[in-house]
């Protein structure tokens, strides 16, 4: 099912304290930057940004924030807000990228830095069209993963007006949610398909630089090699409505290796693919010889089945289970 996607890659165990998510970033406050801003319930955030040099208004007195945002301020606060650099430093232009991006514009670097950190942006697109929700949430999500690994409870979000979303798309919806970045409204909804405005991209902007900062960790982690491992997947009952997925790799060389769970992809007549990464000791790590097993928990919806496969490719064996 399209709206039964997979969590992307970098989503590790199932543990993320809320307390994490509450601390508190390292902005400053400020008086307000910006006169239409009073009593605005983003006022703070939206300052706190301004103040740090991340986004500006669209004068020096008004920000706008129920103003639609356009995907030249979107990148530029996606960009800014979580330190993209280009990757590239052969001089790559705008032009290189993009139709109709002109390399002297305003927004030039940004979309450059949002190409080369790997976000998913077509060669067509038109810097003033306006954002929907769902699309910078998409890039947002992208933006953080290029950062490094970062915890996700693994548990499927229903978003009822998601229907038709691209199961990339609802990758990332689904990640946000489950990092609370993301709050669904009334009856589970998000309004995927309405413009997002300069507000609402300023608070996500603002937790999601905060989540970066306290949360993600650079992807430098050891990889054990995992071709010759088969993973088993065993499920059972953990609530209504929910299953509890087991996956299990044996004939592991020493005690200190470990197993953790990279995405899982939702397919068609209720299958599930859950993605494993086999973990290297740490570096002068001392560690019993003898083979070992690893195991790694996420969840299901119920009445899904399930096979497990290495994220290094096809050559790592996987092990189907019955469903619950």
């Amino acid at each position: 099912m399209k709206n039964k996607s997979s969590f992307q890659k970098h989503a590790t165990k199932i543990t993320l304290a809320c307390s994490i998510l509450a601390a508190t970033v390292s902005f400053g406050a400020s008086a307000s930057a910006f006169s239409d801003l009073k009593g605005n319930a983003a006022e703070s955030k939206i300052n706190a940004l301004h103040q740090n040099g991340i986004i500006n208004g669209i004068t020096s007195d008004m920000f706008a924030p129920k103003s639609k945002l356009t995907y030249a301020q979107g990148l530029q606060f996606i960009v800014s807000g979580l330190k993209l650099s280009p990757q590239n430093t052969t001089g790559s232009k705008a032009s290189d990228y993009f139709d109709k991006v002109k390399d002297n514009a305003w927004y030039a670097s940004a979309f450059v830095a949002a190409k080369q950190s790997g976000l998913s942006l077509d060669k067509s697109i038109d810097p003033n069209a306006a954002m929907t929700r769902i699309q910078f949430a998409h890039l947002l999500t992208q933006a953080l993963q290029s950062k490094g690994n970062f915890p996700v409870t693994l548990m499927y979000a229903n978003i009822t007006d998601g229907g038709k979303l691209s199961t990339a798309e609802m990758n990332s919806l689904q990640i946000l949610v489950n990092t609370r970045l993301i709050t669904l409204e009334k009856n589970n909804t998000f309004r995927p398909n309405e413009p997002v405005t300069r507000a609402e991209a300023a608070v996500l902007i603002y937790d999601a630089a905060k989540f970066a900062k306290e949360v993600i960790t650079p992807d430098d982690s050891a990889t054990a090699p995992v071709n010759d491992y088969e993973a088993a997947v065993t499920l059972e009952k953990a609530a209504t409505g929910v299953n509890k997925a087991t996956v299990t790799v044996e004939n592991l060389p020493t005690s200190g290796y470990g197993l953790s769970i990279e995405r899982i992809e939702f397919g068609a007549n209720k299958t599930a693919v859950i993605y494993f990464k086999v973990t290297a000791p740490p570096a002068g790590s001392m560690n019993l010889q003898v083979i070992s097993t690893a195991s790694a928990v996420t969840y299901l919806p119920e009445g899904y089945t399930a096979v497990a496969k290495s994220v290094t490719g096809s050559a790592s064996a996987a092990a189907s289970s019955a469903g619950m």
